[in-house]
């Protein structure tokens, strides 16, 4: 998760509840939960924790997002002649 926000991506985070496991959908909001709080640096929730029949989704996405035309920060400095 944190590589693919490092690099601008967005993150589709599913959990697949399992036979008795849909009667607690509660362990996967914490666990949702959790996650984001631990990626909140470099990330934000887009779409919150909902349940969509036996799968519990999340959407997460970068703090900053780079364009196509940016380079790393080493690359941009320019020298200018007095």
């Amino acid at each position: 998760v944190v590589r693919f926000l490092k690099a601008g991506d967005k993150v589709k985070i599913t959990i697949m509840f399992r036979g008795r496991e849909q009667s607690r959908p509660e362990l996967g909001l914490r666990l949702l939960n959790k996650l984001a709080e631990d990626v909140g640096e470099i990330g934000f929730v887009e779409s919150s924790p909902k349940q969509d029949g036996r799968n519990m989704l999340m959407v997460l996405a970068p703090l900053r997002k780079r364009a196509a035309g940016d380079r790393p920060a080493e690359a941009t400095e320019v020298e200018t002649e007095d």
